[in-house]
C-alpha cells in the first residue's frame, strides 16, 4: 500500500490552514475590541486590536492569569468564565472541560480569539486547580501535578484550616516585619511555613490581600519551591539523602526502614501528624554518608539498625 497520496493530502492541508491562518490575520481587521475583566468583585475595562489571542491581551494589560504551558493549550491552567462574547468552544479546549463547565461558558484564554467586545470572569488560581483535581484535566507530565484519590482525599480533609483571630494576628505580625522589604515574599512565606508547619490556604488568601500581590503569583510561588508545602506536615520532618554516595552506602534500605516503621510511604505524613518522610538528592554532607535530617538536625553514618531508636527519641522529644 502507497502512502504517498495520504502525504500529499496532508501536506494540501497544512498549506491550506497556513494559508486561512495567514489571511485570517492579514486580511480580516477586527478593529477596536472592549475587553470587560471581573475579579471578585472589582471590574476592569480596557480596549485592544482585535485579532490577538485573548491570554496575550490580559498578560499585556497586566491581568495576572496562570499559564504554565505557555499558551499551547496543553495545561488548562488559564481557564476564564465567558459572559459575553468569545464564539463556540475549540477541540483544543475540549479535554480539559468538564460537562459543567462547557455549559457555564468556561474557556481557554489561550485559545479565545478577540473578534468582538467580550466580557470574562476570571476565577482565582486555587479555584481552578481544585476543579482541574476534582475532573481530573490536568497533564501529568507539566511541572504542578495534582493527584486525586482516596489517601489525597484525606490529606486534603486534614488540610482544611479556618484562621483564628490569634491566627490572623501571627501572619500580620511576621508581614509587618518586612513590609519595607522589597520583593520579601519568599521569606514571609518561610516564616508562615514555619508558624504553621505548612502553608494552608486560607494563609494563602490573607497574605495575598495583606502585601497586595495576586493570589496567583503567591501562589506560583508556595508551589516552586520544595521546601514550601501545602499539605499538613508533621511535627518532625525526616529528610533522607539518596545521592550518589548515600545511595552507593545503602542510603534506599534506610528510606525503606523508615517506611516501614512509621507505616508511610515517601512524601507522606503519619496520622498522629508526628512524623513527615521525604527524600532528597543531596544535603550536603557527603563525608558522612548515609546521611539524613530531622529538622534542622543531621544524623551521618546511619544503619537500618538505628533508625527504630531515632523514631522513638523525635517521639518522645
Amino acid at each position: 500500500m502507497s502512502f504517498v497520496p495520504v502525504i500529499i493530502i496532508n501536506v494540501i492541508l497544512l498549506i491550506i490552514t497556513i494559508l486561512l491562518a495567514a489571511a485570517d490575520s492579514l486580511l480580516v481587521t477586527y478593529g477596536q475590541c472592549k475587553i470587560t475583566v471581573r475579579q471578585g468583585d472589582e471590574a476592569k475595562e480596557f480596549t485592544v486590536q482585535g485579532g490577538g489571542y485573548l491570554l496575550a491581551d490580559l498578560i499585556e494589560h497586566k491581568i495576572n492569569i496562570a499559564s504554565s504551558c505557555g499558551g499551547k493549550a496543553t495545561c488548562g491552567y488559564c481557564k476564564v468564565k465567558l459572559l459575553s462574547g468569545g464564539g463556540p468552544i475549540l477541540p483544543t479546549e475540549e479535554i480539559f472541560m468538564s460537562r459543567e463547565e462547557k455549559l457555564s461558558g468556561t474557556r481557554l484564554a489561550c485559545q479565545v480569539k478577540v473578534k468582538e467586545d467580550l466580557e470574562i470572569y476570571i476565577p482565582d488560581l486555587l479555584t481552578t486547580v481544585k476543579s482541574m483535581v476534582r475532573n481530573k484535566t490536568y497533564d501529568p507530565k507539566l511541572r504542578w501535578q495534582f493527584i486525586m484519590d482516596s489517601q489525597e482525599a484525606q490529606i486534603v480533609e486534614k488540610a482544611k484550616t479556618k484562621l483564628g483571630h490569634k491566627d490572623r494576628e501571627k501572619v500580620y505580625e511576621i508581614i509587618e516585619e518586612y513590609r519595607d522589604v522589597p520583593g520579601a515574599i519568599v521569606p514571609v512565606l518561610q516564616r508562615i511555613s514555619s508558624t504553621f508547619n505548612y502553608l494552608p490556604e486560607p494563609v494563602l488568601r490573607l497574605t495575598a490581600r495583606a502585601v497586595d500581590m495576586p493570589l496567583a503569583e503567591v501562589y506560583r510561588i508556595a508551589t516552586f519551591y520544595n521546601a514550601f508545602s501545602l499539605k499538613p506536615r508533621g511535627k518532625h520532618l525526616i529528610t533522607v539523602c539518596l545521592g550518589t554516595a548515600c545511595h552507593v552506602k545503602g542510603a534506599g534500605n534506610i528510606l525503606s526502614s523508615f517506611e516501614y516503621h512509621l507505616g508511610i510511604k515517601k512524601g507522606e505524613t503519619t496520622e498522629d501528624m508526628m512524623f513527615t518522610l521525604e527524600a532528597v538528592r543531596c544535603i550536603g554532607c557527603c563525608g558522612l554518608a548515609p546521611v539524613l535530617k530531622i529538622g534542622e538536625d543531621v544524623h551521618g553514618l546511619m544503619t537500618v539498625k538505628k533508625v527504630p531508636k531515632l523514631i522513638e527519641i523525635y517521639r518522645n522529644a
